[in-house]
């Protein structure tokens, strides 16, 4: 092999290592941003609003008269909202067809955590609007 074909296999070596390093730094950085998403979804703070949401929609929610006995928060669902904030599902009485999509944003003065809304899907809003029970 030639030297100048060496100093070209060196610099492709080189500039591989320096794309593979990069890439994991990022995939590493990406990472640390999705488990602070999750810590915050999972916070009290974001809990008392889930509550609250689900409450105006039905007011006895999460007692034995309510239509919504239960939730969990969708974790495979947790992203971020390019416009600000964190969108997320929310799974009700353990049943995929009943979901709330949910987004929270950080208000600006107060660094308090508020709730976007709630968008309810087909099941849910059927559930909602039942007279039965």
């Amino acid at each position: 092999m030639s030297k100048k074909n060496k100093i070209i296999m060196r610099t492709i070596s080189c500039l591989a290592l320096v794309l593979l390093g990069g890439g994991m730094y990022l995939a590493h950085k990406n990472q640390e941003f999705q488990n602070e998403m999750t810590r915050i979804v999972h916070s009290e703070e974001v809990r008392r609003l889930i509550e609250e949401d689900l409450k105006r929609k039905d007011p006895n929610a999460l007692t034995d008269k309510g239509k919504i006995r239960s939730y969990k928060i969708d974790d495979s669902s947790i992203k971020h909202n390019p416009m600000g904030g964190i969108m997320f599902h929310i799974i009700i009485n353990d049943s995929i067809s009943m979901v709330g999509k949910m987004g929270i944003q950080k208000d600006g003065g107060s660094e308090q955590l508020s709730s976007v809304g709630m968008d309810e899907s087909a099941g849910l809003r059927a559930l909602l609007e039942s007279d039965d029970e």
